[in-house]
């Protein structure tokens, strides 16, 4: 049975198998998370006591706005007849305005997500798969007004119910876990800092946390000069306080940091927008890193903006890892060669490069003979070694131009272009016969060997109309010369020739339904 809330909706790990998560989403949510990280961060500045608690709500609700964290963000208060009071707003008021709200979960002011966060005093956080039927007045309400998702959270003061933060969303979004962590982290922090809004000490350990905060925090006025950092910036860049407020942040960019996204950087500030995005920077030794930025303005009361407050995460280690996985999925772990995924996008390029050109492409299927019972005899380990072996000797044979691939098992592709005659591609045919059939030694010293038979398909001559038909017509000929390794001449078999073989010496029926030995 699916584990659910109150609503009826699943919980944690069974919703993201439900909703099958693609990599797009988990990207939104990753960036999602970054502006919540960041709405945290910029949070933490706006703590000191000269601003007013309506100031600080109102800022705060704009500072929602300006991460990119919903569309409309209000802190709102029930109060003893029902009504709601909205305490700070940002985005349009309408929606919240005569909203009906009752305490009683019968009627029909009972039956809103604010109705229900307040009187069960927990989190409502909606999702566009899973909708109470009794919703759906809420749902009509939004949807008026262009918006669709719904995330509210109890504020308390002093440990007793004090307010509703209401978040709105334009896109239909589920709030994932760690989501809603965040936003209740975030919820909890106002809640504090409201709390002890009088306590001289609050700015001492607000100070405190964002020196130890882990992603760097820096802070400049509207001229963009920098007038703080955080320990956390100068164990990431080696840059301190009194260097950066001399050199500016530009310090932090080098040979290869993009000038088109300092561009958009340069421009969102102008425009009073908030920026997220990843950009190269350069550590103060020289060593480049990768940076996920987030700069958010901070305004005065008048509207006027009056600082920048910017978060930034070492992302290195990540884009290290994305590019790895990037290779790994278009690499043969086994031989390092292209797997059949970056064979197929070479072969479409190349195709397209014969035809704007008027060259000719030899696509090669080959097979290693004699490599099975190596395999049996000696086992997967020395099979392994013998793979490697082989496609090393396939691309140190080759030019610089061909290309070489692994489909799996002892089935290897070439891709030869360039070739001015057929004699000229069977000369490098025999080059390559005779670096695969030196013998291998394996790691115990026995020597072996394998041979090679192959299929070759040249387009344009024999007529493949697109990559898959291709490969299918090298494979066609490449099963030929298997079948007639015994008597054939030459280890390979084009495949204009399969009429012509069959015509000539036609293998029994059984045979070629068994399958052809290696």
């Amino acid at each position: 049975m699916r584990k659910s809330d109150s609503h009826g909706r699943p919980k944690g790990k069974t919703l993201r198998r439900f909703l099958g998560l693609t990599p797009r989403a988990g990207e939104q949510a990753r960036e999602r998370q970054s502006h919540l990280l960041a709405l945290r961060d910029a949070l933490a500045l706006l703590m000191p006591p000269r601003l007013s608690e309506p100031e600080l709500l109102a800022q705060f609700c704009h500072l929602v706005l300006a991460q990119g964290v919903a569309q409309l963000a209000a802190i709102v208060r029930p109060d003893a007849e029902d009504h709601i009071d909205i305490l700070a707003l940002a985005g349009s008021r309408a929606v919240l305005t005569d909203l009906p709200h009752s305490s009683q979960a019968d009627s029909p002011g009972g039956k809103t997500p604010l109705a229900l966060a307040w009187r069960e005093q927990r989190p409502f956080y909606s999702n566009p798969l899973f909708q109470n039927p009794s919703l759906q007045a809420w749902h009509r309400r939004l949807a008026a007004y262009g918006l669709r998702s719904t995330a509210v959270l109890p504020l308390t003061r002093r440990g007793r119910p004090w307010a509703l933060l209401v978040l709105l969303q334009r896109e239909e979004v589920d709030w994932p876990s760690d989501s809603q962590m965040l936003l209740e982290s975030i919820a909890r922090t106002l809640c504090g800092a409201l709390d002890d809004w009088e306590n001289e000490t609050q700015q001492t350990l607000l100070g405190t946390g964002l020196m130890a905060a882990y992603e760097s925090v820096v802070l400049t006025d509207a001229q963009r000069r920098v007038l703080y950092v955080n320990q956390s910036f100068q164990l990431m860049t080696g840059y301190g306080l009194e260097e950066v407020s001399r050199r500016g942040l530009r310090a932090l960019q080098g040979p290869d940091t993009d000038v088109h996204e300092l561009a958009i950087i340069d421009q969102a500030l102008r425009d009073g927008h908030a920026y997220s995005g990843t950009i190269l920077n350069y550590r103060r030794n020289g060593e480049p890193f990768w940076n996920h930025l987030s700069i958010v303005p901070v305004r005065d009361r008048e509207g006027r903006i009056g600082h920048y407050v910017g978060i930034q995460r070492d992302i290195s280690a990540e884009k290290d890892l994305m590019v790895q996985l990037e290779y790994e999925s278009r690499h043969d772990r086994l031989t390092g060669l292209a797997n059949r995924r970056a064979l197929d996008d070479e072969l479409e390029a190349v195709m397209a490069r014969v035809d704007r050109y008027g060259t000719r492409l030899a696509a090669c299927m080959i097979d290693l003979d004699h490599f099975k019972p190596i395999n049996d005899l000696y086992g997967h380990d020395a099979g392994d070694h013998v793979l490697r072996v082989v496609a090393r000797r396939l691309r140190d044979s080759l030019r610089r131009t061909d290309y070489v691939a692994r489909l799996g098992g002892d089935e290897f592709v070439l891709l030869l272009e360039g070739f001015r005659t057929i004699d000229e591609l069977e000369q490098l045919f025999l080059k390559l016969e005779a670096t695969i059939n030196e013998t291998i030694a394996l790691r115990n010293q026995q020597l072996v060997g394998v041979r090679l038979s192959m299929g070759v398909c040249i387009y344009p001559e024999h007529h493949a109309r697109d990559a898959g038909e291709l490969l299918r017509f090298a494979d066609q000929a490449l099963y030929q010369s298997k079948a007639y390794k015994q008597t054939r001449k030459r280890f390979w078999t084009y495949c204009d020739e399969i009429a012509a073989t069959k015509t000539r010496s036609k293998p029994t029926p059984s045979g070629i339904s068994q399958g052809l030995p290696s």
